[in-house]
């Protein structure tokens, strides 16, 4: 068991810190890898909880009700737009990875609220620094709006969404941000055009600290 939790460990991190790279250089993680990564990681979930079930069906069993719930969970933050699809796949892998030792879903609850509070945390930050440091007004530039929107939906906008200057649209195009309007926007305070995106910062690294935080405090 020692043996497995070190090999999850391990490869776990393996497996985040390259797609940390791919997605910090290339902004995108092809489904090759994906695959190969959870090949790799099958192998060393039967060599690990076939050592634990003498049962094979409880053993398929439990990893089933495990994947689901993750599944579930993955789905309805892609749905939301917190999380990419290959940010999805990662965290299956993920749950398919670590030792499942019985039905103890506390640790899958855990991951997920820890995320959260992480990716909150970073837009909460990139609120700040966008609104308040980088003097880019999004916040009056919305509220300027002629629509009536829903509050939570300003505030849903402030939070991950990002006023850029039309003018210098070609030095985005290696950064992670999506054009979600192709109206063009006056900024008053920088007496510049602008066009509105949402920010896309490479979240497998909250998911890589997330992982740990479950590996060291359920698992060891």
């Amino acid at each position: 068991m020692i043996l497995n939790l070190n090999l999850s460990f391990y490869y776990s991190n393996i497996i985040l810190i390259y797609c940390t790279y791919r997605d910090i250089k290339y902004r995108k993680i092809s489904n090759k890898i994906v695959i190969g990564f959870l090949f790799i990681s099958s192998l060393i979930v039967f060599t690990e909880d076939l050592g634990i079930y003498n049962n094979l069906f409880i053993f398929l069993l439990t990893k089933i009700f495990f994947l689901f719930f993750v599944f579930l969970f993955s789905l309805m933050l892609f749905c939301f737009k917190i999380i990419g699809g290959a940010d999805g796949k990662l965290l299956i892998i993920l749950a398919f990875l670590n030792p499942t030792k019985s039905f103890n879903f506390q640790w899958i609850f855990t991951f997920f609220f820890v995320f959260l509070f992480l990716y909150l945390l970073l837009m909460l930050v990139n609120f700040l620094l966008n609104n308040g440091l980088s003097g880019n007004n999004s916040y009056d530039m919305i509220h300027g709006l002629k629509e009536k929107l829903p509050i939570l939906h300003k505030i849903f906008i402030i939070l991950f969404y990002k006023f850029l200057d039309f003018s210098q649209i070609n030095s985005y195009t290696d950064e992670k941000f999506i054009l979600k309007s192709l109206n063009l926007f006056f900024n008053e305070k920088k007496e510049k055009f602008q066009i509105l995106t949402q920010f896309r910062p490479p979240l497998v690294i909250l998911i890589l600290l997330t992982n740990n935080y479950i590996l060291l405090n359920y698992f060891y």
